[in-house]
């Protein structure tokens, strides 16, 4: 359902911890395009000064989405809020016929996922997944490289998501490794642990390089670092996709790695390397790469930049609900392998649990070495 593309669109932003600061400041940069009308939080004074930072006071600060959604004219509702208060969120707003963009995890469970599918669909309404990433320049150069043939058929590809979390306020005795993670401690409020919070960003950018449907996951979770957090600080995944090509997420709040890379590709005729602002393009047989530089950019101002003309003239939708889900489904199934130590299977349906039943998906890639083969 697209608006006009002459309306200039009203949002209201749902929450005002820092990750709706970065879309406040993404929606200002389109004045003649949106503006934020209202900003709604439990917290009505931390509401008010986001409107005082970002509209000069005019936008209209809330007590919850609900007076928000019924006291101001909106067209969008974009949700900056704690995993768990996601789904209420996003059927409210489609109820009332509003567009939505959405911050990672789309919810906390399949099951919710399933239930704002069918809403979104039932309604009509525009919904966009917050993936930021996906509008970073060194991504969507190496996906033209990818689409364009220019590495041949893909073979591996690398999702790295990294960074050693030193953030959290301590508490407790001077030198403790204890630290106060708010609603990230409760895992029916997050969802999980490292790897459905930061390692979303690996995930969806996993799907995004692939363009193929995810069938196998297979992860290993551990906590290294984070010793205050009950869950996992660190995921190494492997998915197997129907083309047969096979990726990795390694997504961590206890380690970097070198050069803080985002992702790699391996193909038939050469390779890939990309972080924030390079891409890194390696022939097979050539002596020297060739790095490609990109100017620096707020992926979350190109996000909203673009949600906006999904809204206003129907683009093209990167991240629908349907792709939104698939990307929960992968790291609801990386969870259920590790608690099975064994690989999980995904259903075709994206919100529906993965399962350890019948034989390993077979693709173009697939080979069965047994003792018998080789003797």
């Amino acid at each position: 359902m697209a608006t006009p593309a002459k309306t200039r669109l009203r949002a209201g932003i749902l929450g005002s911890g820092n990750i709706a600061r970065q879309h406040a400041r993404g929606w200002s940069s389109f004045p003649d395009a949106a503006e934020i009308v209202a900003f709604a939080d439990i917290d009505t004074a931390r509401a008010q000064r986001m409107s005082g930072d970002y509209t000069d006071g005019r936008a209209t600060a809330f007590a919850s989405g609900d007076e928000m959604l019924s006291g101001s004219e909106l067209d969008v509702v974009d949700i900056c809020l704690p995993h768990h208060l996601h789904t209420g969120a996003i059927i409210a707003a489609a109820k009332a016929g509003k567009a939505v963009l959405c911050e990672k995890p789309l919810c906390t469970t399949l099951e919710d996922a399933a239930k704002i599918r069918d809403v979104v669909k039932d309604t009509g309404i525009t919904f966009m997944g917050a993936h930021n990433q996906l509008f970073q320049p060194s991504l969507l150069e190496a996906r033209r490289l990818i689409d364009g043939g220019f590495l041949g058929s893909t073979y591996l590809l690398r999702s790295i998501e990294t960074f050693q979390s030193r953030n959290w306020q301590m508490f407790g005795d001077a030198g403790s490794d204890q630290r106060d993670w708010g609603w990230r401690s409760d895992i029916k409020q997050a969802g999980g642990g490292e790897l459905i919070d930061t390692g979303y960003h690996g995930t969806y950018r996993l799907l995004s390089l692939a363009g193929s449907r995810p069938v196998e996951v297979t992860a290993i979770l551990s906590n290294f670092f984070q010793k205050g957090l009950k869950t996992e600080d660190t995921a190494q995944v492997i998915v197997r996709f129907e083309s047969g090509v096979v990726g990795e997420i390694l997504t961590s709040w206890a380690l970097d790695v070198v050069g803080g890379k985002h992702f790699e590709v391996e193909g038939e005729l050469g390779s890939l390397s990309g972080g924030p602002s390079s891409l890194e393009h390696q022939l097979h047989g050539w002596p020297d790469s060739s790095v490609n530089t990109f100017d620096t950019v707020h992926s979350f101002t190109l996000e909203i930049g673009h949600f906006i003309d999904v809204v206003r003239e129907g683009a093209p939708n990167p991240s629908n609900i349907d792709e939104t889900a698939r990307t929960l489904q992968v790291i609801k199934a990386a969870y259920l392998s590790a608690d099975l130590a064994r690989t999980v299977r995904l259903p075709d349906d994206p919100t529906a649990v993965a399962t350890v039943d019948g034989a390993a998906v077979k693709t173009p890639a697939s080979v069965k070495v047994s003792e018998h083969a080789r003797a």
